[in-house]
C-alpha cells in the first residue's frame, strides 16, 4: 500500500511539474511578446496556441488593452498634427494685419510725407487694426464655442425678417462686387427657437463668405417645409473643387491656398458651431461649380 501511495504521489508531482513547466513557458512567452511590442511600438497583438482558458482571457483582455492603448497614441498624435497647423495658420492670420500695420507706421515717421499721403496711411492702419480685431474676436469665440462656453439667449425668431437685414448689411459689397443676388424669401413662415445674434451673425458668415470667394452669381432662398424652414445660400466657387466640400466648415480652411489676410477659415467653422449647438443642422454640397449652403431650421425644439 505504502508503494503504490508512493507511485501516486510521484505521478501527481510529475504532472504538477509538467503543468508547472508548461504553465511557465507560456507566461514567459506572453511577457517576452509584451516586452517586445512595447520596446518597437508595432501594431502586433500577442499570439498564443495555449488551451488553457484562464491564460487565453487574460492575452485577451491583453490584447484590448494593447488596442485602445494604439488607438490613443493615433489620436494624441493626430491631435498633435491638429495643434501644429492650427498654430502655424493662427500665427500667419495675425502677422499678415500686424506686418501691414508696423510698415504703414515706419512709412508715416518719414517727413517728406504729405497730409493725404499721411491719411491715406492712418486710414490703411486703421482698416488693418479693425481687421485684426475682427479676427482675435472669431480666435475666442470659436475656441468657446468649442468647448461649449458660448451662451446662447434663446427666444422666438423670425427667420424672414434676420435673414432681410442681413442682406442689407451688405448691399454696397453686393454692387462692387457686381453681384445681384437672386432672393426668394417667404415672409410668411413660422418662428423657430434660436438666438437672434447668433442667426444674424451666421448669415452674414455665410453671405460674406460667397461675396469673398464668389465671382457674379449668388442665390438666397427661405422656405418653410413640413417639419423644418430651409435657408439655402447658392454661390459660383471657381477655386472650390469637389474634395474640397468635405473640409468647407473646418476651422481654418479655405480654397485660397495662398492664405491672403481675407483669408482665415475661420468663418464658416463658427458657422457651424453655432447651427449645431442651436440644435439646427447644416451641410454644404458642389454641383457644376457652384456651391449650395443648407441650413435645416427646426420649428419645434421645445415643448
Amino acid at each position: 500500500m505504502q508503494l503504490l501511495i508512493m507511485f501516486f504521489s510521484i505521478a501527481l508531482l510529475g504532472i504538477f511539474i509538467t503543468f508547472y513547466t508548461l504553465h511557465y513557458r507560456e507566461v514567459k512567452n506572453i511577457t517576452d511578446q509584451l516586452s517586445k511590442i512595447n520596446k518597437t511600438k508595432t501594431n502586433s497583438k500577442i499570439l498564443m496556441a495555449s488551451s488553457n482558458r484562464n491564460l487565453r482571457n487574460l492575452v485577451l483582455e491583453i490584447n484590448k488593452t494593447l488596442e485602445e492603448k494604439q488607438k490613443s497614441e493615433i489620436q494624441h498624435r493626430n491631435m498633435d498634427l491638429e495643434l501644429r497647423h492650427a498654430i502655424a495658420n493662427m500665427s500667419h492670420d495675425l502677422r499678415t494685419p500686424l506686418t501691414s500695420i508696423i510698415g504703414y507706421m515706419q512709412l508715416m515717421d518719414e517727413d517728406n510725407l504729405t497730409c493725404n499721403e499721411r491719411k491715406e496711411y492712418m486710414d490703411i492702419i486703421t482698416r488693418r487694426a479693425e481687421s485684426l480685431q475682427i479676427l482675435i474676436s472669431s480666435f475666442y469665440d470659436l475656441s468657446r464655442l468649442e468647448a461649449k462656453e458660448y451662451k446662447f439667449e434663446l427666444k422666438s425668431v423670425n427667420l424672414s425678417s434676420s435673414l432681410y437685414d442681413s442682406i442689407a448689411l451688405y448691399y454696397k459689397d453686393f454692387i462692387n462686387k457686381n453681384i445681384e443676388p437672386i432672393i426668394d424669401i417667404d415672409e410668411k413662415i413660422s418662428l423657430i427657437i434660436a438666438d437672434e445674434n447668433a442667426v444674424r451673425r451666421i448669415f452674414s458668415n455665410i453671405i460674406e463668405n460667397a461675396i469673398k470667394y464668389g465671382n457674379k452669381y449668388m442665390s438666397i432662398t427661405l422656405k418653410e417645409e413640413e417639419d423644418c424652414i430651409i435657408t439655402a445660400f447658392t454661390n459660383d466657387a471657381p477655386n472650390l473643387k469637389k474634395e474640397d466640400i468635405d473640409h468647407i466648415f473646418e476651422r481654418f480652411f479655405t480654397a485660397d491656398t495662398t492664405r491672403g489676410d481675407k483669408s482665415t477659415g475661420l468663418g464658416l467653422a463658427i458657422t457651424r458651431e453655432l447651427v449645431e449647438q442651436m440644435g439646427h443642422d447644416i451641410y454644404a454640397s458642389i454641383t457644376d461649380g457652384k456651391i449650395n449652403i443648407i441650413i435645416k431650421w427646426k420649428k419645434k425644439l421645445f415643448s
